[in-house]
């Protein structure tokens, strides 16, 4: 990631999920495909997510949720 610009990051606020034939964390949402949860610590790692998303052949959304840690 340094390469694209977007510096370190410690590994205490990114990590992922993956929700197998479901939209949602929780399996509430079924769907067909697969998705993958980027969990980070605020908007300001919003870059970070793009930059994940588009090395994977994916994209973002845009759906966000907050949670307390």
């Amino acid at each position: 990631m340094p390469g694209a610009g977007l510096g370190l990051i410690t590994q205490k606020y990114a990590y992922l999920t993956l929700s197998v034939h479901s939209r949602d964390i929780y399996q509430d949402e079924p769907s067909a495909d697969h998705t993958v949860h980027v969990h980070v610590r605020g908007e300001q790692d919003l870059a970070r997510i793009h930059w994940l998303a588009a090395q994977a052949g994916g994209r973002f959304t845009g759906r966000t949720e907050s949670a307390p840690l």
